[in-house]
């Protein structure tokens, strides 16, 4: 049994923080992409060096290696084993690489640019994916060798796969819907019920958060909120709208519409009390699962295995999911792809099309990681898109997240900027947070300052 050898190549991190500030693209990380190489790449060059002799094959008989640089460490652990199971002629292993999601695109830039290290098997995360497929580093894979058929693939991910000039260059590791999850015991208490379809219509428009909010937040003398924190409404509204490009026609970033939404939510939430001052992803804001302090969390597919489930274990049958106001979303999702200069092609596409492209890859995604493949012919099969997770208790979770929300999402529509502008919005949310008096005009302007520095050169609207 082949197994995956973790190296630890440019810093100590928190795995966890490391992977989810990845998945749900909360916009605290890639502001720097455009610095010069930093003191860490210098720092760790030797190791870099030895990394890349390590991945080549060699002439002493040790095995060659795909080598893939991630965040996400462990998310290929089973699928990786069965895939070595039923191809016993391969004759490579799977090597794992850890770069912390915030770095990974500066990683990139990097390696690429000098002519240094770089992975078989390349990551880009829907937060600043369309910064990672602008880099000439891609292999188009609808070409020889790997001949991939778009047509297979459920139409709603194709925007997110592709290039500025139409060619698929990614695959999707799952379609990530996204809803709001609430805590049972504290909605019976404080909404008078804990049924999905009633909460449902309780809850149409940001407004009735609003009003809930200030309503729950007197009831409980100011101990319990709707929401942990503002930015749990800042980064479902902005997944909300994503599909609404952040470049226009005339390449100028128009975001002021859907950015000026957001803040003036965010104000009405604040000032009603809705949202606690927990900043997302916090130590404090992942202790809220059980604590009892908030009953609504937005959360995608992903959120149920690595957030709910480690942070409330003791949380059985506590927790149910339903349809936000203003319909479900996308938040997050991971492609990978092949390096175009990579000597290890054929070997990694036959990998990474096998996890993600094949119904017994599939199994494997969907049981170990809660990842439900963009693969149309997966869900001929009925079975595909059930099941339960024990703090949901018996709630079909899995069908309701596959055919109630997943439909409906918002296609995913790629700029450079991206991540850029969602950095903006969290740094002037989290303003917003520590500062009472600050308008959602306030913030506006705050918005538009910070992003121009960061885009001197390009016209804001």
């Amino acid at each position: 049994m082949k197994k995956r050898k973790i190296l630890s190549v440019l810093l100590t991190v928190s795995m966890i923080a490391g992977l989810f500030s990845g998945c749900a693209s909360s916009g605290n990380g890639t502001g720097g992409q455009e610095q010069a190489v930093d003191e860490a790449v210098q720092a760790e060059s030797d190791q870099t060096e030895e990394l890349s002799e390590k991945t080549q094959s060699s002439n002493d008989g040790e095995k060659k290696k795909v080598v893939l640089w991630t965040w996400a460490t462990g998310q290929f652990d089973a699928v990786q084993d069965a895939y070595f199971e039923s191809h016993p002629d391969a004759d490579w292993e799977f090597e794992e690489v850890v770069v912390a999601a915030e770095d990974y695109l500066t990683k990139l830039q990097q390696g690429y640019a000098s002519g240094g290290d770089m992975p078989d098997l390349l990551m880009a995360e829907m937060g600043w994916r369309g910064s990672a497929f602008a880099l000439d580093i891609w292999e188009n894979l609808e070409e020889a060798p790997y001949n991939f058929d778009r047509s297979i693939l459920l139409e709603s991910t194709i925007t997110s796969i592709v290039n500025a000039n139409d060619q698929v260059i990614g695959v999707e590791n799952g379609l990530n819907p996204a809803f709001m999850m609430y805590k049972k015991d504290l909605a019976r208490k404080y909404l008078g019920t804990d049924d999905r379809e009633e909460l449902e219509k309780m809850f149409q428009t940001y407004e009735d958060y609003a009003q809930a909010g200030a309503r729950i937040y007197e009831e409980s003398g100011g101990s319990v909120t709707l929401f942990p924190g503002l930015q749990d409404i800042s980064n479902m509204m902005m997944q909300q709208q994503r599909n609404i490009n952040n470049v226009d026609e005339n390449g100028d970033v128009n975001v002021t519409g859907k950015v000026e939404k957001v803040f003036e939510t965010v104000e009405n939430l604040r000032e009603s009390k809705a949202c606690g001052n927990l900043s997302q992803y916090s130590t404090e804001w992942s202790n809220a699962f059980a604590d009892g302090t908030s009953i609504f969390f937005p959360g995608a597919s992903w959120s149920v295995t690595f957030w709910v489930e480690p942070y409330d274990p003791e949380g059985i049958d506590n927790w149910g999911m339903f349809t936000p106001a203003e319909g479900g979303f996308g938040w997050g999702g991971t492609c990978y792809g092949i390096y175009k200069n990579s000597d290890m092609k054929e070997e990694a596409w036959d990998f990474i099309s096998w996890v993600l492209l094949t119904s017994e890859g599939a199994k494997y995604m969907k049981e170990g990681s809660g990842f439900f493949l963009p693969v149309k012919s997966l869900y001929e099969d009925p079975d595909y898109t059930k099941g339960t997770r024990p703090n949901f208790g018996d709630q079909e979770i899995n069908t309701f997240m596959m055919e109630e929300i997943a439909p409906n999402i918002p296609e995913a529509s790629l700029s450079i900027y991206d991540n850029l502008v969602s950095d903006s919005v969290n740094m002037v949310v989290q303003m917003m947070a520590a500062d009472p008096g600050m308008s959602a005009a306030d913030a506006m302007e705050e918005f538009k300052v910070d992003l121009q520095a960061k885009i001197p050169d390009v016209t804001i609207k």
